[in-house]
């Protein structure tokens, strides 16, 4: 009754560790380059978005929450008795790249390369490992098809790797009990470490130095977890970033979007600092420029020609000072006219009397410059309707920019 409770209690941490929260959409490496690079025996490391990643990434501080050994096609496996064991198991045959990885719910399981197309994935390659026990690992491998996952195992190391004193001695870790070097089951990580270490193969050794010998020391594979085998000196990292089509590592070809940031998880902000949901499309066009220019500026600290230029300056933008009666305002020369202006400022902020703006805006129509911002009390209505005529993105009647920009 009691291990009845106890299997019904682990099949619903479970499902409830297994469920997908949202994974971002960038994926940062290449798969199809990935897939023709991988060889038997290599391992995947893959960047989970499970609720049980989360837990991992957060017991060993890794953006790796999963690994699986990928066993190369069908085609590959010599052996007609392997071949038997994973096409019982899966159904795969021909020319399928397979993994065997050991997954919540499902045990260890062979699985399609192509599962983790859209993950974010690297390789990692035992540099140094013969041939013969590259068979003999990827058969160890083979034969684990079919174990349980170990649920516990997830807890107990978290256990073991956080601090003793925190945790009252009964919660401490079962690691080493219930003849742990022989586990009825697994997780990703001790699947693939017993599968090397069955050879001989180090991952993350204990390593002890005297006069005469070195001698190395098997871990417990218990404790091995993806970014081990990141970390291990034994294997060789093998990356393939995202790159423009045919342009594998030409970072000259790629197409940055010159007027946002990313700020992780779907969050972007324009250059100013503003995130884009909070702002209009009138006003993300007009802070796109790579330069600006504010029409009307003052040396006076006081008035709103000079709060702008400093707002601009504050947010480390280009920007012009633009008036006939100073030569330098802020530090900065101060140019007579917009004819004046380089040809990469595209936006203007207008700060004059309204009559003034009326004739700005057909120097600025003539130059070219494709969006305005009236500053209130630059408004003209005939000036706006000139904007509009000319399909220039006006921004008027309303909002201030130092309050968009928080400079107010």
């Amino acid at each position: 009754m009691v291990t009845s409770l106890t299997n019904k209690i682990m099949a619903l941490t479970g499902k409830w560790l297994s469920k997908e929260m949202t994974a971002p959409k960038n994926i940062w490496s290449d798969y199809h380059k990935i897939r023709q690079e991988l060889k038997p025996a290599d391992i995947i490391l893959v960047h989970g978005y499970s609720r049980a990643s989360n837990i991992i990434a957060t017991i060993t501080q890794s953006e790796w929450t999963h690994a699986a050994i990928y066993i190369g096609r069908f085609s590959d496996i010599p052996s007609l008795s392997l071949r038997e064991k994973i096409q019982i198991s899966s159904g795969y045959q021909y020319d399928t790249q397979m993994l065997i990885e050991s997954e919540l719910g499902e045990g260890t399981i062979v699985s399609k390369l192509d599962k983790y197309k859209d993950r974010h994935i690297r390789i990692v390659r035992p540099e140094w490992i013969s041939d013969s026990d590259i068979a003999k690992v990827i058969e160890y491998a083979i034969n684990q098809i079919g174990r349980e996952y170990n649920i516990r195992q997830i807890f107990d190391l978290a256990r073991f790797l956080l601090p003793w004193g925190i945790f009252p001695r009964r919660w401490r870790s079962t690691l080493f009990q219930n003849n742990a070097l022989q586990p009825t089951k697994d997780i990703c990580s001790t699947v693939i470490a017993r599968a090397f270490q069955s050879v001989g193969y180090p991952i993350l050794p204990d390593i002890e130095f005297s006069n005469k010998d070195v001698r190395f020391i098997r871990r417990n594979s218990r404790l091995f977890t993806p970014k081990d085998f990141d970390l291990s000196p034994y294997f060789s990292v093998i990356k393939y970033p995202m790159f423009p089509d045919n342009k594998v590592g030409s970072y000259i070809d790629i197409h940055w979007k010159p007027d946002i940031i990313s700020y992780g998880n779907g969050v972007y902000a324009n250059t100013f600092g503003r995130s884009l949901k909070s702002v209009s499309p009138q006003i993300q066009q007009f802070l796109s420029s790579s330069a600006y220019a504010v029409i009307g500026a003052s040396p006076d600290p006081e008035k709103y020609g000079n709060r702008i230029l400093r707002c601009y300056l504050s947010k480390d933008k280009k920007v012009y000072p633009v008036n006939p009666k100073y030569k330098n305002i802020a530090s900065l020369p101060c140019l007579a006219s917009i004819d004046e202006l380089p040809d990469n400022v595209h936006s203007i902020s207008v700060v004059t009397p309204p009559a003034a703006t009326e004739s700005i805006i057909d120097v600025a129509i003539a130059k070219g410059i494709r969006h305005v911002w009236l500053q209130p009390g630059a408004e003209s209505q005939l000036a706006i309707e000139k904007c509009r005529r000319n399909n220039i993105n006006v921004i008027a009647n309303g909002p201030c920019i130092l309050v968009e920009l928080g400079c107010n």
